[in-house]
């Protein structure tokens, strides 16, 4: 019989997987210190060439249409230089972080079948949401590289994936539009593996509110469990008799308070932490949108609709994340009201009180600390990327 896999390896493993991906463009999120390398700066050169490149060509267009295109990434330029310059100016921040998680893991993979198990499904959610948005971007990436390759087999049309060009590199010219796609498909492979490895490691540190909300629930019901067999006691003594097992009764109440206390800190930490780039994440997600929205409305241009859909893509997953984290945040609410309070003692009803006044001022995750990450707040972007886009387009 093979001996289960223990939910902190499978979470050091997980750590480890997403630190490589990042390794990968220069940064080692889980090393002691952080140390520029060659692929360190490789990322920082494609990041600059996209940037140099992209303003040479707005400036240098002709037409205002040719630089409304050629701006079409600056979103997601803005995008995937919040996430490096979050891994590089964070570093330490984000370790501790997933040192943090990885000790709780090993503290509660010991403490029983239900905590086992119930650390194991948190792991396999996240393998799930990783999955989801690693196809996503991998379609999408891959759908952004083929594009010019099918319309110069079907046509003859030279377009390229990113609509910058490059001094002294003529698209018309056969030698010009190799080199273009080539330096274009490195940049949109650095940018692929630096927008998924950023995301993981965000989701790594999110998805941990949702453990720490199922694990406070494990800890409610061993507390409503002794409430109730106090219930069921107190039928068989006499009136006004003791009832044993106040002390266990104290330290599970007690064990409740210090977890919400530590599950309040955690989310306090993460929302600190990657405050500034969910907020990046977003508005500049919106801002492609927008772009690609725009240059739609007066033509249909390929690049920037699927550009438009990636944009979409990337936001969405952000707002539904944390659609799912308000339910986390009503499950513990709802956890702590169904507690069989009446069946504490006075003391002990007093700790409570507190408990539940602070549960019913949970710590969202919010964008610019003005709007809370959900999916509510993704369709009232999309509503103002259209009205904001109709203005744009009467105006012009």
């Amino acid at each position: 019989m093979s001996t289960p896999v223990r939910p902190s390896s499978r979470f050091s493993e997980l750590s480890k997987y997403i630190n490589s991906l990042t390794n990968l463009l220069g940064v080692d999120i889980l090393a002691p210190k952080m140390e520029f390398n060659y692929r360190t700066w490789t990322t920082i050169f494609a990041i600059a060439n996209y940037t140099a490149f992209t303003v040479f060509t707005i400036l240098n267009g002709g037409d205002w249409r040719v630089g409304l295109k050629a701006s079409l990434m600056i979103g997601g330029l803005i995008h995937g230089l919040g996430k490096f310059l979050t891994c590089l100016l964070k570093h330490k921040e984000m370790r501790r972080t997933v040192l943090y998680t990885q000790g709780i893991y090993e503290e509660y993979e010991n403490r029983g079948e239900s905590y086992h198990k119930t650390l194991n499904l948190n792991i396999d959610r996240l393998l799930g949401i990783m999955k989801i948005v690693r196809n996503g971007y991998v379609f999408a990436f891959c759908l952004m590289e083929i594009q010019p390759l099918a319309m110069l087999m079907y046509d003859g049309t030279r377009v390229t994936a990113m609509q910058y060009v490059i001094p002294g590199l003529p698209l018309e010219k056969n030698y010009g539009y190799v080199v273009t796609y080539l330096i274009q498909s490195v940049t949109m492979v650095v940018t692929g593996v630096g927008f998924y490895a950023g995301d993981l490691f965000v989701f790594l540190g999110l998805t941990q509110i949702l453990t720490f909300a199922d694990m406070l629930q494990l800890k409610v019901n061993d507390l409503n469990d002794a409430l109730k067999q106090k219930a069921e006691t107190r039928v068989l003594v006499p009136v006004g008799a003791s009832v044993k097992g106040e002390a266990n009764r104290q330290r599970l109440l007690l064990e409740v308070i210090k977890w919400h206390q530590l599950f309040t800190e955690y989310c306090r930490a993460i929302n600190a932490l990657y405050y500034e780039l969910i907020a990046t994440q977003v508005l500049s997600m919106a801002l492609a949108m927008m772009l690609s929205f725009c240059i739609n409305l007066s033509s249909f241009h390929m690049p920037s609709a699927i550009f438009f859909v990636v944009s979409a893509y990337s936001m969405s997953i952000y707002c539904i994340l944390g659609t799912i984290l308000e339910f986390g945040y009503d499950q513990v609410y709802e956890g702590i009201c169904n507690v069989a309070w009446y069946e504490l003692s006075g003391d002990q009803r007093k700790l409570f009180s507190f408990l539940l006044r602070e549960s019913q001022y949970p710590h969202n995750i919010q964008i610019l600390g003005v709007m809370p990450l959900s999916v509510r707040t993704a369709l009232q972007i999309v509503k103002l990327i259209y009205s904001v886009s109709m203005m744009m387009m009467n105006r012009a």
